[in-house]
């Protein structure tokens, strides 16, 4: 079976990114694009093959052929239309963050359920090549039981644009833009859940659009770990190191979906060296999503990585404006 998908919000991400991996998927066909522009959307459906455009959402909802949903609009329209897909029997990919607060992302999390349909995050860069094999390396033992990770990942400085830059719209700025995936990278690698967190941003208490969050995670597990996703540093080294009890592993150029980099494992008996490539991260989300719901079980990641990254998230929030260490709850 072949699995009809339509886009809603065809930006960058969706023309970069998202059409050409379910381009490049056997099992998947891009069928439908809804824009609020017709010319922008007739575009991108030309473009990338799709057989229908429009501008009613409600209509490609009701369009037999559509079986899944890739949701990649404005942060604070996420909920609204995940469940809007799941009510009309779809299944969804929806960007981060999922909803705008950890209460409304538990209610989507429910209504999918409700509805038997799948609902899975676009946190990519748990598929990265680099990432899949350090989470077996960990697994493995090798490097013993993980005790530190510093990561960072960064945009070279790019400033956020448009709805980005309204709270009401964009939630967090550069949390939501970059660090998240950072986030959910810490909890795949690591398969355990953040039970404390400690924030700072330079924008200090204020309710204000952040460029630089500066965020410390304890972890169930007892590993601690320091996250910095920023939108202000101009050459960043998107860089992982992970140190275990045994010994580490480190990549430089991999947290981020562009270039070409190489990761390191270091262990009692020696260390090696592989270079990967980020760049079919997508390709590979948008393959395993699909691959779930043909299978019948809970995409990789699923809604509840979703709904547990935003419970993060308004941990972070609140250590800011309280200037204090938060429990996270689960």
């Amino acid at each position: 079976m072949t699995l009809g998908w339509g886009i809603i919000g065809p930006g960058g991400i969706a023309g970069r990114s998202i059409a050409p991996g379910i381009g490049a998927d056997p099992n998947s066909q891009l069928v439908a694009v809804v824009s609020r522009d017709q010319g922008r959307a007739e575009a991108f459906a030309k473009l990338h093959g799709a057989a229908w455009a429009g501008t009613d959402f409600d209509e490609m909802l009701r369009r037999p052929d559509v079986d899944v949903v890739v949701i990649t609009t404005p942060n604070f329209l996420h909920a609204e239309q995940v469940t809007a897909a799941a009510r009309a029997g779809k299944h969804v990919l929806c960007d981060k963050p999922l909803a705008g607060s950890a209460e409304e992302a538990a209610k989507v999390v429910d209504v999918c359920a409700s509805a038997g349909v799948r609902l899975g995050l676009n946190f990519q860069t748990r598929h990265h090549a680099a990432f899949q094999d350090a989470r077996r390396v960990i697994q493995s033992g090798q490097i013993g039981d993980v005790v530190v990770v510093q990561v960072d990942a960064g945009n070279g400085g790019r400033l956020p644009r448009g709805w980005r830059l309204d709270p009401a719209q964009a939630g967090l700025g550069a949390v939501n833009n970059i660090a998240v995936h950072m986030y959910d990278l810490l909890r795949f690698l690591l398969d355990s859940e953040v039970v404390e967190v400690v924030a700072m941003f330079e924008t200090g208490r204020e309710p204000a659009i952040e460029l630089c969050p500066m965020v410390l995670l304890r972890f169930a597990s007892g590993a601690m770990a320091y996250a910095n996703g920023n939108q202000v540093a101009a050459k960043p080294l998107d860089e992982i190191v992970i140190h275990g009890t045994k010994g580490r592993i480190d990549g430089r150029r991999v947290t981020r979906p562009s270039p070409d980099g190489e990761m390191r494992v270091v262990t009692e008996s020696g260390e090696s060296v592989a270079a990967y490539s980020s760049m079919d991260a997508y390709a590979r989300t948008i393959a395993a999503f699909s691959a779930a719901v043909l299978e019948g079980r809970q995409p990789n990641p699923s809604g509840v990585d979703g709904l547990r990254s935003v419970e993060l998230t308004d941990a972070i929030a609140r250590s800011v404006r309280e200037g204090s260490v938060v429990s996270v709850s689960s």
